[in-house]
C-alpha cells in the first residue's frame, strides 16, 4: 500500500520499501492445486532391520528350509517329504479340512510389486468372502479394514493414509469414520494391499493347497517345526503351501503370487484379461541398476518383481466369522468416498484465510488498518494473527477459536512512514496466522519458519499433516542463515519427493523426538528415495528413534569427532543400554542379487574404513566407535539365502571356496575392516561379532 503526506500534497516518489521476508497480503494465492503424484509401487520383499536389539523384521517369512540353491550350497529333498502320491493325499485331506470352516485369520505380509515396504494384515476372513482385521505399515501407521462385495473400507490414521499413493484417497481425517477408497483404471484399490480380501476365504486358499501339492513339479522341502509339528513345504510356480508331516494334515503357511494364484485375485479395477477371461494384473518390467561405486548399496536388476503375500492360518470359530460379516455390513453401510480432490484435502481441518480491509492510499496520521480472518477448513481451531508493518515490531492478534466459516475482526493504527517526508511512501506489509494446528503447539516454530519465508503449505499435504511438515521444516533450516534462499529450496524438494515416495510418517517419526543430531543435512539423503537402499536406511533409523530413546542419530554424516574431524557413514549412533555405552557406524547393503554379496560385503567394509572413495564424499567410521557392517538380502523366495538360518550362513561365509573374498574384511595392514557383521534375511536377523566363526582370521596390524 501507499502512504502519503498526511496534508495530502503529493511529493516525489519514495522507492519501495524492501519486504519483509513473509507473504504479501495482495499476493496470497489459493492453496497449491497440483496433484501429489508417487513413484510406481516396485519389489518383491521388505527386510528391514536395527542392529543388535533393535532388530525389527518387517518381511516376508518362510520357513527355516528355504528353497533353491543360488547361495552356492548343495540341495536336496528332505527324507522324511512325502512321495508324489502322498502330497496330492496329505494336500486334498488339509484342503477338506479348509473348507469346512466358516472362516479363517490370516497373520500375512504383503509385498507390493515395487520394493516398497510391506503391510502387515491380521485378518478373518469368511466362507462368503466378507472379511475384516487391520493393516499396518512398517514404523508408523495403522488402519481398521472390512471387506464386503468387492469393496474395500478403511479407516486409518493420518500416517496410514499419508503413505498411500494419492489416487487412493487424500483422506487423511478418517481415523473416526470409515472411507471407501475408489476403484482407479490400472491401480489396485490399495496399493500397500492389493489383493481382494475376500477372496482369502478357506474355499480359496483349499484350492491352492490342491493346486501346489498335486502339481508333479512342486519342490518338497523339510520345512522343520514351525508350530511344534513336523511339516513339509510344496513349492511350484510362485506358490507356496506348508502342511504338517503326519496327519491331522493341516495347514501352517501359504505364500503366493496374488496376480497368479486363481481363485485368489488381486483388488484390481483394470488390467489384462488372461486366455480364461479372469482378470490379471499387468505387471511393470523394473529395472534398477547399480552404479557401480555409489554408497546407497542397493542393487537391482532386470527381473520382473510382482507381489507377494505370505500367511499364517489359523481357523474361525462360527461367532467370528459372524462378527466379521457384521463389522463388514457396519462399514458398508456408513463409508464415505475419499476426499481425492486436492483443493478439498486442503480444507480438511482448519484452514485460515485473511483479508486487508484497509484503503490502499493512507493520508492520514497514524493510519487505521483493519483485517478479516475466516477459517474456511472443516475444523475449529484457535488463531492468532500477526501483522507485520515496516518499521515497527509485529503487532500480535489473538482471535480466540475460531468454528468452520466464522470470522474474526480485527481493528488497529500504526504510524504514517509518510510523515514530515511530504512525498510518497510505497510499502508491503505482511501478515500470517499462527495455530497450532498448523505450525504445533509451539509459536516460535511460526515465527522462525515466518521469518525465513516459509510455510508448511510449500509441501503439498493436507491440514492434518501441516504441523509435522512445520517441525520438520524448522528442524532442517534453522540453523542455516536466514538469507540463504538456497537452503530453503532444497528442503521443500527433498520433503516433497519423500512426500511423494509416502515416507512423510517415517520423517516425522525421526524428527519427533529431536533426537536426530544432523537435521539440517537432512535433506541430502533424502534426494533419491527411488532406491531401495536409501529408503531401507531411512526405515531403519526411524524405527530405532522410535523404540530406543536413548539413541542419539547422525543420519548420513557430519559427525564431529574429538579430533576435530568430521565422520559420516549410512548412520552413526549412540546410546546407553544397561549402563553400557553404545557407539556405533553403521553401513548398511540392500541386496536384490545374490551375486553381489561379496563385492557389496567388500564395498561396505572399504567404506567404515575411509578405503572406498576419497574427497568430501567418502565414508569412514569415527575413531573409538563399533564399525557394523549390515546386508540387507531382498532376494526372491527361490533364492535359498533368503530363507536360511544363522548356522546356513556361518557355514557359507566361512567355506574354503570363499577364503579369497574373506580377506576384503580384513585391511591391507592387517587388524579387521570391521567389528559386527549382520544379515537380515526373510527369516530374521543375525549377527557376529567374533569373525572367526566365519573364518575371518586377519593378521595383526603393523605399523
Amino acid at each position: 500500500m501507499d502512504d502519503r503526506q498526511p496534508d495530502g500534497e503529493f511529493g516525489r516518489h519514495i522507492p519501495p520499501v524492501a519486504p519483509l521476508p513473509g507473504y504479501a497480503l495482495a499476493a496470497s494465492a489459493g492453496p497449491d492445486a497440483r496433484r501429489r503424484v508417487t513413484g510406481k509401487q516396485t519389489a518383491l520383499v521388505l527386510v528391514t532391520a536395527a542392529v543388535v536389539a533393535l532388530a525389527v523384521i518387517l518381511a516376508v517369512i518362510f520357513p527355516s528350509g528355504g528353497r533353491g540353491h543360488s547361495a552356492g550350497e548343495s540341495g536336496g529333498l528332505s527324507p522324511t517329504t512325502a512321495s508324489p502320491t502322498e502330497a496330492t493325499a496329505h494336500g486334498i485331506a488339509a484342503a477338506a479340512a479348509l473348507d469346512g470352516l466358516p472362516g479363517i485369520h490370516l497373520s500375512a505380509f504383503y509385498a507390493p510389486s515395487d520394493g516398497t515396504s510391506i503391510t502387515q494384515a491380521e485378518l478373518t476372513v469368511t466362507n462368503d468372502g466378507k472379511a475384516s482385521g487391520t493393516f499396518e505399515e512398517p514404523v508408523t501407521g495403522k488402519a481398521t479394514m472390512a471387506w464386503s462385495g468387492e469393496q474395500l473400507y478403511l479407516k486409518g490414521d493420518k500416517e496410514f493414509w499419508a503413505q498411500q499413493a494419492p489416487q487412493y484417497g487424500y483422506d487423511l481425517t478418517s481415523s473416526e469414520r470409515w472411507v471407501a477408497p475408489e476403484k482407479n483404471s490400472g491401480h489396485y484399490m490399495l496399493g500397500s494391499f492389493g489383493v481382494n480380501v475376500g477372496s482369502l476365504s478357506p474355499k480359496s486358499l483349499a484350492a491352492i493347497v490342491r493346486q501346489v501339492t498335486s502339481d508333479p513339479a512342486a519342490v518338497q522341502e523339510d520345512a522343520g517345526s514351525p508350530q511344534g509339528r513336523q511339516a513339509i513345504s510344496y513349492t511350484v510356480d510362485e506358490q507356496m503351501v506348508v502342511l504338517t508331516a503326519d496327519a491331522p494334515y493341516t495347514l501352517v503357511e501359504i505364500g503366493f503370487n496374488p496376480a497368479n494364484a486363481r481363485p485368489v485375485t488381486t483388488a484390481a479395477w483394470h488390467g489384462q484379461s488372461g486366455a480364461d477371461g479372469a482378470l490379471a494384473v499387468s505387471i511393470d518390467h523394473h529395472v534398477e541398476l547399480a552404479d557401480g561405486g555409489g554408497d546407497d548399496g542397493d542393487d537391482g536388476d532386470d527381473r520382473f518383481y510382482n507381489p507377494y503375500l505370505v500367511a499364517t492360518p489359523k481357523p474361525a470359530t462360527d461367532k467370528e466369522a459372524d462378527a466379521t460379516r457384521a463389522a463388514a455390513t457396519d462399514a458398508a453401510a456408513s463409508a464415505v468416498p475419499p476426499s481425492s480432490d486436492a483443493q478439498a484435502a486442503r480444507l480438511q481441518g482448519p484452514n485460515f484465510v485473511t483479508t486487508f480491509n484497509s484503503p490502499d492510499l493512507c493520508t492520514s496520521d497514524p493510519c487505521s488498518y483493519s483485517f478479516t480472518v475466516t477459517n474456511e477448513g472443516n475444523a475449529a481451531a484457535e488463531a492468532v494473527l500477526h501483522v507485520s508493518f515496516p518499521g515497527i515490531p509485529d503487532i500480535v492478534h489473538p482471535l480466540g477459536t475460531l468454528s468452520p466459516g466464522q470470522s474474526e475482526t480485527v481493528n488497529g493504527t500504526r504510524p504514517n512512514l509518510a510523515a514530515g517526508t511530504r512525498a510518497t511512501v510505497q510499502h508491503t506489509d505482511y501478515s500470517w496466522v499462527y495455530s497450532s494446528a498448523i505450525y504445533g503447539p509451539d509459536p516460535a516454530v511460526g515465527q522462525r519458519l515466518y521469518a525465513r519465508g516459509l510455510k508448511p503449505d510449500d509441501v503439498f499435504v493436507a491440514t492434518p499433516l501441516k504441523p509435522f511438515v512445520a517441525n520438520l521444516l524448522d528442524q532442517m533450516t534453522k540453523d542455516a542463515p536466514i538469507t540463504d534462499e538456497e537452503v530453503n529450496k532444497k528442503v521443500i524438494d527433498a520433503l516433497q519427493k519423500a512426500n511423494d515416495a509416502g515416507k512423510l510418517p517415517l520423517l516425522m517419526t525421526i524428527a519427533a523426538n529431536g533426537r536426530l543430531q544432523n537435521p539440517g543435512g537432512l535433506a541430502k539423503p533424502l534426494s533419491d528415495l527411488k532406491k531401495k537402499g536409501n529408503i531401507r536406511v531411512l526405515e531403519q533409523i526411524a524405527y530405532l528413534l522410535k523404540t530406543d530413546p536413548q539413541a542419539k542419530v547422525w543420519f548420513d554424516g557430519d559427525y564431529k569427532a574429538g579430533d576435530g574431524q568430521t565422520y559420516r557413514t549410512d548412520y552413526i549412533y549412540t546410546s546407553n543400554r544397561g549402563g553400557q555405552e553404545v557407539r556405533r557406524a553403521v553401513q548398511v547393503k540392500t541386496l536384490e542379487q545374490w551375486d553381489k554379496f561379496w563385492p557389496r560385503m567388500k564395498e561396505g567394509a572399504e567404506q567404515l574404513n575411509g578405503e572406498h572413495t576419497n574427497g568430501p564424499n567418502a565414508e569412514k567410521a569415527p575413531p573409538g566407535f563399533e564399525r557394523v557392517l549390515q546386508i540387507n538380502l531382498e532376494l526372491t523366495p527361490e533364492d535359498r539365502a533368503f530363507t536360511e538360518d544363522k548356522s546356513y550362513f556361518t557355514r557359507f561365509l566361512k567355506s574354503p571356496r570363499y577364503a579369497q573374498a574373506r580377506q576384503n574384511l580384513c585391511k591391507r595392514t592387517g587388524g579387521d575392516r570391521i567389528d559386527r557383521l549382520v544379515i537380515v534375511n526373510g527369516a530374521g536377523t543375525y549377527e557376529w561379532t567374533d569373525l572367526t566363526e566365519i573364518g575371518v582370521n586377519c593378521p595383526k596390524a603393523t605399523g
